[in-house]
């Protein structure tokens, strides 16, 4: 059974990001839930945000979430309006100032923002949704560049320093005539100073190419610093 936890995350978790920020937290989509005239029907719309991580695992575990708050438990809170609004009286979220309550469920892989506000007129529900790839790392502040890094370079193998923001990139003493041995040196160094292949990757590109293009943001690397290929709309 899941539960909604009132949350204390940044507001802007509840409402549709747009341009560089949708990747950057990862946002998948959102979907619209409305339980009609009645107050017991139950309309969904899903509108997608980032196609590439709109999953068949993730359309699984979102199924089996929205599932669980509908019918598990004596009085689950999307079952009606009425339960809904009795849900969000007895357990207050996070003010989203006329906007209603905000809430949120975090699984393994994504975390789920609901924004509730039971009223005929409009949708009571929405849920906004995010690949915790790239939402946790956004929220521990991870997404943040280092002052510098290490790395080798293409053709020669050569060790070179590479500084935040600074164009090219700076000979190094570690450098040897052996390019695996130079490789061996640079993940050591940085694993040392922390600094992840993502990284190390992003700072490579923005070094090279300028700091402002896409592959010189961390969020466009996994963790073994390998370049997320978007197939999709953003």
């Amino acid at each position: 059974m899941f539960k909604l936890i009132p949350s204390q995350d940044d507001e802007k978790l509840f409402f549709r990001m747009k341009e560089e920020a949708c990747e950057r937290y990862g946002a998948i989509g959102y979907t619209r839930m409305d339980f009609g005239k009645t107050g017991k029907e139950f309309w969904h719309t899903w509108v997608d945000i980032q196609e590439r991580l709109n999953t068949v695992s993730f359309k699984e575990e979102i199924g089996i979430v929205i599932d669980s708050l509908r019918e598990d438990g004596n009085t689950p809170p999307f079952a009606s309006r009425n339960n809904l609004s009795a849900f969000c009286a007895m357990n207050p979220g996070k003010e989203l100032n006329r906007r209603g309550n905000g809430y949120f469920i975090r699984t393994q892989n994504y975390s789920y923002y609901f924004r509730c506000l039971p009223s005929l007129g409009d949708y009571d529900i929405y849920c906004f949704v995010y690949d915790n790839r790239f939402l946790l790392s956004e929220l521990a502040g991870k997404h943040e560049m280092p002052e510098l890094c290490y790395s080798t370079m293409l053709d020669s193998g050569a060790v070179i320093m590479i500084k935040y923001g600074e164009s090219g990139y700076y000979p190094c003493h570690y450098t040897t005539n052996d390019r695996q041995k130079n490789r061996e040196t640079v993940d050591l160094i940085n694993e040392e100073m922390e600094i992840t292949k993502g990284q190390e990757q992003a700072m490579f590109a923005g070094s090279m190419f300028g700091w402002d293009i896409p592959i010189a943001k961390l969020w466009k690397y996994d963790k073994y610093g390998k370049l997320y290929i978007n197939k999709g709309k953003v």
